[in-house]
């Protein structure tokens, strides 16, 4: 690798030759969001598909049992939460769980993004199945969710980048958090919607990755237009970001687009201040 070539042109050749061997995704979850999909699965594939990754399978199980979607009796077995919580919920368990697997990294400049990338991604994902929930879309529930937490993963895929450029052994790139911060900006919705489709997720988590901070965008399509508006109010808070407490939700197109008014929007915001203290016990639990 040479020193002369540009950051792009760097990132660009990882993405041609790591984009399917960088940690990002954890391959038997990605395996499971592909069984989902087929439409067929069993509890007992679902499960036997878990546990060929016993790390993957206690987060999943840990998760299950957590605050959030926990019942009044602990479950102690992957087909046991499958049948609690359905597929395409565990499903999306087992990449929260990979998500939290894949937020380790090196880099000093780098570093710090990785937790305040969590919080963003999961109570965007979150607050995102509510809106559904409260919006009459409850069966895209869980699609809402999975858009939410894979929307920014552009920039989990390029902070992985950066730390091994960073570490390269013979043309180390110098990082500053600057530099690291336009990278993002810059980059992370195109290269998030090429790395969704290059792990060939459905076409719909590609497209809110890659238009979820357009100016203008498919009004029609339910799914990205929450993921916008979970994401928006995530900046509001300063969930993952500097926050911006000028936004008025209620006058942004897509609370107008999905008729949502002021109480309804003030119930969200509690929502997710409480979800970032889910998300922190997430994220310092024991691995």
């Amino acid at each position: 690798m040479s020193n002369s070539k540009s950051l792009k042109a760097l990132i660009d050749e990882r993405f041609e030759s790591d984009s399917l061997q960088l940690p990002v995704f954890n391959r038997v979850a990605l395996e499971l969001q592909k069984l989902k999909q087929s439409g067929n699965a069993s509890i007992r594939q679902i499960s036997d598909l878990i546990m060929k990754d016993q790390s993957l399978a206690s987060r999943v199980l840990r998760l299950a049992n957590s605050s959030f979607y926990g019942g009044l009796k602990q479950v102690e077995t992957i087909s046991a939460a499958v049948t609690r919580l359905g597929m395409n919920r565990v499903a999306n368990l087992a990449m929260v769980a990979s998500q939290l697997m894949a937020h380790d990294i090196q880099t000093k400049a780098v570093i710090h993004y990785m937790p305040e990338l969590w919080r963003h991604s999961f109570v965007c994902a979150t607050g995102g199945r509510w809106l559904a929930q409260q919006t009459g879309y409850d069966a895209l529930a869980e699609e809402v969710f999975l858009a939410g937490l894979l929307h920014d993963i552009g920039e989990l895929f390029l902070l992985k980048v950066l730390d091994l450029l960073a570490r390269d052994a013979e043309h180390p790139v110098p990082m500053t958090k600057a530099l690291v911060g336009e990278v993002l900006e810059a980059m992370h919705n195109d290269i998030g919607s090429r790395l969704l489709a290059k792990w060939e997720l459905p076409e719909v988590y590609s497209r809110v990755a890659r238009d979820h901070h357009l100016d203008g965008f498919n009004e029609t399509d339910v799914i990205l237009v929450i993921t916008r508006l979970s994401d928006i109010v995530c900046h509001k808070l300063g969930i993952g970001c500097e926050a911006d407490f000028d936004i008025v939700l209620a006058a942004t197109p897509e609370a107008q687009v999905l008729g949502l008014r002021e109480i309804k929007l003030a119930q969200l915001e509690v929502l997710l201040e409480d979800v970032v203290a889910e998300a922190n016990a997430l994220i310092v639990a024991p691995k």
